[in-house]
């Protein structure tokens, strides 16, 4: 059990830095100064305000010294990335595997949070994770995958011209689905990812914006089909 807590502590904190970096990128601002602050107010925001999840919780959801509402993303991938390293930690005990998928986890969400935020996508986020599954999986098969994926990474070409419907980066990173995981699991992951974007399009037809980022829906599918 202590173990679980610590992966969750661990998760949440890595998830209130995931956001903090989307959301200064986005701006060009650096991820190390200035400290932690209110958008609205420009106020510091002390150690109490920074716990991950309790301190949105304590304080409502806004900022302690202007009322200003936060943002709920920001608790929400918090709570979701300290749930997923607890289910890995449970049940992977191989360190270096456990490590690896640590990491592949980490980066799907950082693509989520930005694609839903900013309708962008890292494409250099996808090749490290196509460079991780193929020295997971050294085959043929994965090298010649990879290098597709490099294809897009390090050049103005995008299979998205091809494939139409496809937003930027969503066939790229089915290519590092292809290299991570069984073929059988693809078409799984495309069902669930296409039946949940399909759900929330038409449940939110009013709120839903015109472009629909898919990368998130993508990586539910991914989590759904893996776990």
């Amino acid at each position: 059990m202590l173990i679980q807590i610590y992966f969750f502590i661990i998760g949440s904190i890595v998830g209130s830095f995931l956001t903090l970096c989307t959301d200064r990128l986005a701006i060009h601002q650096s991820i190390i100064s200035p400290r932690s602050h209110c958008f609205n107010c420009q106020h510091l925001l002390g150690i109490y305000d920074l716990i991950p999840i309790l301190s949105y919780c304590l304080l409502n959801g806004k900022c302690r010294y202007c009322k200003q509402a936060f943002p709920s993303n920001s608790c929400f991938t918090e709570l979701a990335l300290g749930l997923l390293y607890i289910k890995l930690s449970t049940f992977i005990h191989q360190p270096l595997t456990l490590i690896f998928n640590l990491i592949i986890t980490t980066i799907l969400i950082y693509l989520s949070i930005d694609d839903l935020k900013h309708t962008y996508v890292n494409g250099y986020l996808i090749g490290i994770l196509g460079l991780l599954g193929l020295l997971y999986h050294p085959t043929n098969i994965t090298l010649i995958l990879f290098l597709l994926l490099l294809i897009s990474v390090f050049s103005s070409f995008q299979y998205s011209t091809i494939f139409k419907g496809l937003g930027e980066a969503d066939f790229e990173l089915f290519i590092v689905f292809t290299i991570l995981l069984d073929l059988r699991t693809l078409p799984l992951i495309l069902l669930c990812s296409s039946l949940t974007c399909l759900i929330f399009t038409l449940g939110l037809q009013k709120i839903t914006p015109r472009q629909i980022p898919f990368i998130p829906y993508l990586v539910f599918g991914y989590f759904l089909a893996t776990a």
